[in-house]
């Protein structure tokens, strides 16, 4: 068995790049041909694994992305033992998402959104992936004893202050808007 036969099969690998390369470039800072070259993937395969094109493999980079935040809220909603420590298991998972990338990764959703005049349908989609994720945090909230209602503005609090934090914490390079919001979001739950 090589090196080469190891690897994730080449259209995973395209996806995954998709996913790292939009994070820091953006949707139209990134090409098809970029990603099969960054991937490195079979170029003259592209309409075969992505017959929809750029917009498949963005879909699809998100919700690979969205999955991984999945995990920590996931995580959160079933490991925690108080809604505190649930709060900053979420906010911690895009810290180290800022911390392993050396703050150049940020929010592929927010490029669909920024982007979205380029790829108008984008914007949809990441509105539908962002309420997704707000469904996840007020389950968190909910297992704490939010009631419906109190739940879904409370994801609401959540998700929009992770990800404002998030983009001024990749600017500056630093976590301290995440700490912040962290500290913040905990405090308010004593």
């Amino acid at each position: 068995m090589t090196a080469e036969d190891d690897r994730e099969p080449a259209r995973a690998r395209m996806v995954r790049s998709a996913a790292r390369m939009i994070r820091q470039r953006g949707v139209t800072g990134v090409g098809l041909r970029q990603i099969a070259a960054d991937a490195d993937g079979p170029r003259g395969s592209l309409q075969r694994y992505f017959p929809g094109g750029k917009t498949q493999v963005l879909l699809e980079a998100v919700d690979l992305a969205l999955n991984d935040f999945a995990a920590g809220t996931r995580a959160a909603a079933t490991d925690a033992a108080t809604l505190p420590e649930a709060v900053a298991m979420i906010v911690d998972s895009w810290r180290e998402v800022l911390l392993r990338s050396d703050f150049t990764s940020g929010c592929l959703l927010a490029a669909f959104v920024v982007d979205a005049s380029a790829v108008d349908p984008l914007r949809a989609e990441a509105d539908e992936r962002f309420t997704r994720w707000r469904k996840a945090v007020a389950l968190v909230y909910r297992r704490f004893g939010y009631d419906r209602v109190a739940a879904w503005d409370e994801a609401l609090l959540v998700v929009s202050a992770i990800e404002g934090a998030a983009l001024v914490s990749r600017a500056g390079r630093t976590t301290e808007p995440l700490d912040v919001v962290e500290k913040l979001l905990v405090d308010r739950l004593a």
